[in-house]
This record gives C-alpha cells, sequence and structure tokens, in this order.
C-alpha cells in the first residue's frame, strides 16, 4: 500500500472519529435537556420503574445519536471527495 493511500486512509478515519466523538457529546447533552425539560420523564415511584430507567436513558441517548448519523456520513463523503477517492482506492 502507498504511503499517500494509508495517510489518506488514517486522515479519513481520525476525521471521521473527531465526528462520531462530537456527535457523542451532543447526544449527551441533548439528553440532559431532554431531562431537564420534561420531554423525558423517568418515574422512580416503584421498583419497576426504577428497574427501567436506565434502558429508557439508553434508548433516548441512542435515538438522540442516530438523528446524527446522516450528518456523519454527509461530513465522511464529502472528506473522502476531498482526499480524492482515487487515491483511497489505490489499496
Amino acid at each position: 500500500m502507498p504511503i499517500a493511500t494509508y495517510q489518506a486512509w488514517l486522515s479519513l478515519y481520525a476525521g471521521v472519529g473527531l465526528v462520531v466523538a462530537m456527535c457523542a457529546v451532543c447526544a449527551v447533552a441533548k439528553t440532559g435537556y431532554d431531562l431537564r425539560t420534561g420531554t423525558l420523564e423517568l418515574p422512580f415511584s416503584t421498583w419497576r420503574n426504577r428497574v427501567l430507567a436506565a434502558p429508557k436513558l439508553w434508548w433516548r441517548w441512542q435515538v438522540n445519536y442516530l438523528t446524527g448519523a446522516p450528518v456523519i456520513l454527509v461530513i465522511a463523503g464529502l472528506y473522502a471527495h476531498h482526499i480524492g477517492f482515487a487515491v483511497l482506492g489505490d489499496v
């Protein structure tokens, strides 16, 4: 594998990793906002509600995170286009 191809793939993975990390942080902030505003209610009155609070919180985080997936894909595609698909394909 040529060094230019290796560097192109490495920069693509690093860029996508950075965008994914930013999306995860934004999903945590949005989930916290949902809890604070009452959009997501987690009642702790019964034993069953306490047990189901963690999966509900996790599910809301997943939904908030996956709403950013199209943005991640678009950014990755645009960055790959900027690098050049020919360089990435020279494996």
